[in-house]
């Protein structure tokens, strides 16, 4: 499913399945995900309306004993947490709570998908990491999708655990929400056993395949476009395959698609200066 869609699918049931009818009172909800040994749980009460939720908790055991039970006040303020289920039109469930060993060091994280609410904005992902001298999992940096989703992938087949999404500083850039079109944006998670510290770092250009599919994709949208002189829908598109070619390191080749798409009157006057200004800013070019 198209990561934009899911999100704005999110924000629908998140109202949903999370609001009350007036005057109801608040009920439990929960979601619990296992990988080894290590069990995780988030737990909270559907709370008033719009999505609200109250007393946001996780708990984590190892071997069937707690070695956390923390409040997610902090980590979930003024969000939504939502059930698992399947989005229309998918074919595979969602749910918010993910435990995987990301990097292969056999100890797994707990990752917790919060949403701001609102039309389709804004997804973060939470991370706790297991400190072995304290037994305990604490927060770690966390990652901002905004209107774009991720997979949980080994993108490679080297045992290390990738979180596959797109760029959200697209999302509006270039024409409006619904034309726009977000490059890949590949994140890893590094714990360094030294420091027992951990980052999380931006592999992008590491994964060559994953940036020529959609840009691939992207290419035939354009190819096929009319000139619309109102919306210029097409820039979305454009942007985001331009910025592929750059993470390529194939520049020329977006530059070229930029003046065909201008030819073709694609694009509005003055977008290719902007683009190419908005690709330096943000570390494409």
């Amino acid at each position: 499913m198209k990561r934009t869609a899911l999100i704005t699918l999110l924000a629908a049931s998140a109202l949903l399945s999370a609001a009350p009818a007036a005057g109801a009172e608040s009920t439990a909800a929960s979601v619990t995900k296992s990988a080894g040994s290590v069990s995780a749980t988030v737990s909270w009460k559907k709370d008033g309306e719009f999505g609200a939720v109250s007393e946001p908790r996780l708990r984590v055991s190892r071997a069937g004993v707690v070695v956390t039970d923390m409040s997610l006040a902090s980590a979930c303020r003024m969000c939504s947490l939502i059930e698992d289920h399947t989005p229309s039109g998918d074919t595979s469930p969602y749910s918010i709570l993910h435990v995987a060993d990301l990097d292969a060091d056999g100890e797994p994280e707990v990752l917790l998908d919060v949403f701001s609410g609102g039309a389709h904005c804004c997804l973060s992902t939470r991370f706790f990491t297991y400190r072995p001298q304290s037994n305990t999992y604490t927060r770690a940096p966390s990652q901002y999708w905004g209107n774009a989703h991720y997979d949980v992938v080994d993108l490679d087949g080297d045992g290390r655990l990738e979180l596959s999404g797109g760029d959200d500083r697209f999302a509006g850039a270039f024409s409006a929400y619904a034309g726009s079109a977000f490059p890949p944006l590949i994140i890893r998670y590094v714990l360094d056993p030294a420091t027992g510290r951990s980052s999380l770092t931006n592999v992008t250009r590491r994964f060559p395949q994953v940036i020529r599919a959609e840009a691939t994709r992207l290419l035939r949208k354009i190819r096929r476009a009319k000139p619309d002189p109102h919306l210029f829908e097409t820039q979305g598109a454009l942007a985001a395959y331009v910025a592929g070619q750059y993470l390529l390191r194939r520049g020329s080749v977006g530059k070229a698609e930029l003046a065909r798409a201008r030819r073709r009157k694609l694009t509005a006057p003055g977008f290719q200066i902007r683009l190419l200004r908005f690709l330096k800013q943000a570390g494409y070019r």
